[in-house]
C-alpha cells in the first residue's frame, strides 16, 4: 500500500471516529461552527510557516467547498452586463460562475510572476496569488501591492482563491493578499477538500465587514435552515481539536513532496524538449507550456490518448493561434505509476516527432 493510501486510510478512520463523536447529543452546534471557523483561520499557520490572516474586522463563513464560495461571491458582486477580471489560464469554474450571472470578463494575462496588472474597468477580480492556477506562478509582492491599489481606486473587490498552497515542498511563501489588505477590498477563499477525503466539501471565505451580511444571507438561501455540512464540520473540528489534523497534514506533505520531486525530475529529464516546465515549490500538480506549434500539440495529445495517458490542459491566447499547456496531477498515483506515465508521454513525443518528419 502506498504512503498516500495509508495516509488517506488513516485520515478516514480518524474522521469516522470524530464523526461518531460529533453525533453525540450536544449543545455545541454553534460552538462547532465557531470552532471550524477558528480552524479555517488556524490552517494558515499549520505545518508550513504561513502567515496568519488578520483577526480584526474580518468574518469567516463556512461553505460547501470553495466553489460554492466563489459562485456566491460572483452572484453578489457582478450582475448582467457587469465586468470582472479573470486570469488566463484559470480554473474554469470562475468563468462558469460569471457566465451564470450574465457578467462579462476580461482575460488577464499571466506570466512567470502571476497576473500582469492593468488598470481594468471592472468591479471584481478573481485571482490565485499564492500559486496561480494552473501555472503555479507566485505573484510578486510588488504586483500584490499594485492589485490592492487598483481595487481601492476602482472600488473593486478582489477574490483571493488559495486552492492548494498548504502543500509546500520547499522555500517560503509570501503572505496572503488578505494580510496586506488595509482597505477591506479582499475576500480570502480556502478549502479543506484537498487535505481531507475528496467527498469532504468544506470550504470557507474570510470576508470584509461590508460583505459579511450579504454573503451570510446568500449562503442561507442555498443551505436552507441547516448549516452547510454540519456533521462534517463537527467531525473536522474534533479532528483538529485532538491534533490529528496537523499530524495528518504533515504525513500528506511528506508523501506528496516525494511524488512532486520525482514527477518534476522525470518531466524535466524526459519531456523538456516538448514542454517548458514552470518553476514551482508547492501544490499538487506540475505545469508546462508546449514549445511547439498548435497542430503538433493536437497530434501529441491524440497519441497520448492512444497510449492510455490523459492529462489536464490549459489554453491561452497567443500571437499565432492558441498556446497550450498541460498540468500533471500526482496525489492519486504511486511512484511506479508516475514513472510509467512519463515513459508513455516520452514515447508519444518520440512518435509524434517521427511522424512530423
Amino acid at each position: 500500500m502506498s504512503a498516500h493510501s495509508r495516509a488517506k486510510r488513516g485520515a478516514a478512520a480518524c474522521t469516522r471516529k470524530c464523526a461518531a463523536r460529533a453525533q453525540r447529543p450536544s449543545r455545541a452546534s454553534g460552538r462547532s461552527r465557531s470552532a471550524t471557523r477558528r480552524c479555517a483561520r488556524r490552517s494558515r499557520n499549520m505545518c508550513g510557516g504561513r502567515a496568519a490572516l488578520p483577526r480584526c474586522r474580518s468574518t469567516s463563513r463556512i461553505t460547501g467547498g470553495s466553489m460554492q464560495a466563489l459562485a456566491l461571491l460572483a452572484q453578489l458582486l457582478v450582475g448582467p452586463g457587469d465586468t470582472a477580471v479573470a486570469e488566463t489560464p484559470a480554473f474554469r469554474g470562475i468563468r462558469q460562475a460569471l457566465a451564470a450571472c450574465g457578467a462579462r470578463w476580461i482575460d488577464a494575462e499571466v506570466d512567470a510572476h502571476g497576473i500582469v496588472p492593468q488598470d481594468w474597468a471592472a468591479r471584481a477580480m478573481f485571482v490565485t496569488p499564492a500559486r496561480q492556477f494552473p501555472t503555479g506562478a507566485v505573484l510578486s509582492l510588488e504586483r500584490r501591492q499594485t492589485l490592492l491599489r487598483w481595487a481601492q481606486e476602482r472600488e473593486a473587490v478582489i477574490i483571493e482563491d488559495d486552492y492548494d498552497s498548504e502543500f509546500r515542498h520547499g522555500g517560503k511563501s509570501l503572505e496572503p493578499l488578505k494580510v496586506l489588505d488595509s482597505s477591506e477590498r479582499v475576500v480570502y477563499v480556502g478549502s479543506f477538500s484537498k487535505s481531507l477525503l475528496p467527498g469532504t466539501r468544506i470550504g470557507y471565505a474570510v470576508l470584509p465587514p461590508p460583505l459579511a451580511g450579504p454573503f451570510a444571507r446568500a449562503l442561507q438561501l442555498t443551505a436552507g435552515a441547516f448549516p452547510v455540512n454540519l456533521l462534517e464540520q463537527k467531525a473536522l473540528a474534533a479532528f483538529m481539536a485532538c491534533g490529528e489534523y496537523e499530524r495528518h497534514l504533515r504525513r500528506m506533505k511528506r508523501s506528496y513532496s516525494r511524488k512532486f520531486q520525482l514527477l518534476l525530475q522525470l518531466a524535466r529529464a524526459e519531456l523538456s524538449e516538448a514542454f517548458d516546465w514552470m518553476e514551482s515549490d508547492a501544490g499538487l500538480h506540475i505545469f508546462g507550456w508546449w514549445k511547439g506549434a498548435e497542430r503538433d500539440y493536437l497530434r501529441f495529445r491524440a497519441t497520448c490518448a492512444e497510449r492510455g495517458v490523459r492529462f489536464a490542459e490549459a489554453q491561452a491566447p497567443a500571437a499565432a493561434g492558441t498556446k497550450y499547456g498541460i498540468y500533471l496531477n500526482f496525489p492519486h498515483l504511486s511512484e511506479d505509476e508516475l514513472r510509467e506515465g512519463c515513459r508513455r508521454l516520452r514515447l508519444a513525443w518520440e512518435q509524434q516527432s517521427r511522424d512530423r518528419l
